[in-house]
């Protein structure tokens, strides 16, 4: 029986505005083999008894809904049997997966769904996903079709209950070449250095004056920054040789010396040499600074390249891989989001067919190409049309750099990330070393010994 202890029990009428759903747990559907396309992206025989109306459940804005529209026209082209109904969860109150979850207590769920990396082990654990391994194997879906470190991202206990991880992006540094020439900065390219970074962000934030952001009469309403306080903080710990946790004992590191001394750097940023747009109030944030040409260097998701490519009409952008620590090599940030099978779906055999189109070839091109998803399939992300598209930003092989590490995400990652390290709250513990409320060591050990009360008594996947 699935385990909503706690959770709001919407219905589906109050989640999406649509008619009245039937309530209650439900207990987990078996999962059958069906027949299927390979993971290879060549077409295969698909299963003659899928047909009929898939419910498909996803986030998104007006950006990425043209694309998934794109992917949903692409799969009704190549086969009229199976209907998609398209619902952007974003509208209305509370967040995709509350949503998400209330249809499943609900007993009226999509048939399948995206769902946010940080949530799926949560969901497996609580009987909300179908095992797809079965489904996968007999489908020739193989792990060296796909991005190894990204294929396995979710196992849980060994078994798969996401369609192998098509949704994702590697984190990367989109700079703003042209502001950081004309401030006489030097263009960041593989092997630069946190110090080269600092460098960047200290020569480019400058006001319409000229004047530097520790200068009296420095004026952030119209001055140009260097870079932003990532909120995708965990590399910058793990380019100095920082880990967030010691698993195999089930403690939290984010006391250990060197992440102290990482989080410092951070800090300091900020406050020391104030060369981040979080150094001063009221600054807008760092996407829609960088649109303005106002912001030199950020560090985001490969998701912010549709509105970049939008927006930016004057100046030169491109991208580049993290920059490196004290351990003197490229260690990249990669966390995908994976497409489940819903428990309780009224058409998994469409659901199905719908999702190994998705994670084939053609589906993950085009989100490749559009620049919403990083295709995880290597004939994909391979393929001239995403590699060398013309479009921005030239360099799109930082996107499927392999040098990545991926984020431990237990079960219990939203609960700690939510009440020990408090994100993304205002209140947040770790904004007081963001805010400079207290000293780094002091609050890296309250948050280390916080979560691993919270992770000591974990469960083993």
């Amino acid at each position: 029986m699935l385990d909503w202890k706690g959770l709001r029990r919407w219905t589906r009428r109050s989640v999406l505005g649509t008619g009245a759903a039937g309530a209650g747990a439900f207990a987990l559907a078996a999962c059958g083999a069906q027949a299927g396309s390979g993971g290879d992206g060549k077409p295969a025989a698909a299963n003659a008894s899928a047909s009929g109306t898939v419910r498909y459940f996803n986030w998104g804005n007006a950006f990425s809904d043209g694309i998934e529209n794109k992917v949903i026209d692409s799969f009704h082209a190549k086969q009229s049997k199976v209907k998609i109904e398209f619902t952007n969860s974003t509208p209305g109150d509370g967040g995709h997966f509350t949503k998400l979850t209330a249809l499943l207590a609900a007993g009226d769920p999509p048939d399948t769904a995206l769902v946010d990396g940080y949530d799926i082990r949560a969901l497996v654990k609580a009987g909300g996903a179908q095992d797809l391994t079965a489904r996968m194997q007999k489908d020739a879906i193989k792990k060296d079709d796909y991005v190894a470190e990204w294929f396995d991202e979710f196992l849980y206990k060994g078994k798969y209950y996401y369609h192998p991880n098509m949704r994702g992006s590697t984190a990367s540094f989109f700079y703003n070449k042209s502001l950081i020439e004309k401030m006489g900065g030097k263009v960041p390219t593989e092997g630069w250095t946190l110090n080269d970074w600092l460098d960047i962000a200290t020569k480019t934030t400058r006001d319409a004056a000229g004047r530097g952001p520790t200068q009296s009469g420095f004026d952030p309403s119209n001055a140009t920054f260097g870079t932003e306080r990532p909120g995708l903080w965990w590399p910058f710990l793990w380019v100095n040789g920082a880990e967030l946790f010691d698993l195999d004992k089930n403690l939290c590191t984010l006391d250990s010396p060197v992440a102290v001394e990482s989080f410092q750097f951070l800090q300091d940023m900020v406050h020391k040499q104030k060369v981040t747009r979080n150094s001063f109030p009221g600054v807008p944030g760092g996407s829609e600074l960088f649109v303005q040409g106002r912001l030199a260097v950020v560090y985001q998701w490969f998701t912010d390249i549709p509105r970049y490519r939008a927006e930016i009409k004057d100046f030169e952008w491109d991208t580049v891989v993290m920059p490196q620590g004290k351990l003197k090599k490229q260690v990249g940030l990669y966390k995908g989001n994976g497409e489940v099978l819903l428990a309780g779906a009224k058409n998994p055999e469409g659901a199905w067919e719908f999702m190994k189109h998705l994670g084939g070839y053609e589906g993950m091109l085009i989100y490749g190409v559009e620049g919403r998803f990083v295709p995880a399939l290597k004939k994909a992300n391979q393929a001239p049309e995403f590699a060398k598209s013309g479009k921005a930003p030239k360099n799109l092989s930082t996107f499927t750099d392999n040098r990545i590490r991926t984020l431990p995400l237990m079960p219990e990652w939203n609960g700690f990330n939510r009440d020990v390290w408090g994100a993304p709250a205002p209140a947040s513990n770790l904004n007081k070393i963001w805010n400079n409320e207290a000293p780094v060591r002091d609050v890296a050990a309250d948050l280390a010994r916080q979560t691993t009360d919270y992770i000591k008594a974990r469960e083993k996947y």
